[in-house]
């Protein structure tokens, strides 16, 4: 279960554009992710397995921009032998979605893939 974290500049009225993102990136994060040829399942993830936190950015953040997306999955060597156009592909779809809101904003994206362990309650 991939988590995305999308934080926001609250003073700068990013608000609505955050939200509205958020319901975006689990289309946009999915098929980047997707791997093939996993023994343990089909490598396929779906919009439903990522999940969004959206957090509000504080007065105390230092150098912080208008939307900051970080996101954890696991490290399976077919995401890392690609991260790069992985996460090249994640931005031109964060862009092409705020091509519909008149604003200039600041932003990045961090693909963090590492060793995970993912349990259901």
């Amino acid at each position: 279960m991939p988590l995305a974290l999308l934080q926001y500049k609250t003073d700068r009225s990013l608000k609505e554009i955050a939200e509205n993102l958020a319901k975006e990136l689990p289309a946009i994060i999915a098929p980047n992710l997707t791997v093939s040829n996993r023994e343990r399942h089909n490598g396929q993830v779906t919009t439903d397995d990522i999940i969004v936190w959206v957090v509000e950015g504080g007065k105390a953040d230092v150098n912080s921009k208008d939307l900051e997306i970080i996101i954890w999955a696991h490290d399976f060597p077919e995401r890392s032998a690609n991260l790069e156009e992985r996460k090249d592909t994640i931005i031109k779809g964060i862009l092409e979605f705020l091509r519909d809101y008149d604003r200039n904003v600041s932003g990045y994206v961090w693909v963090l893939l590492q060793p995970t362990a993912f349990g259901q309650l």
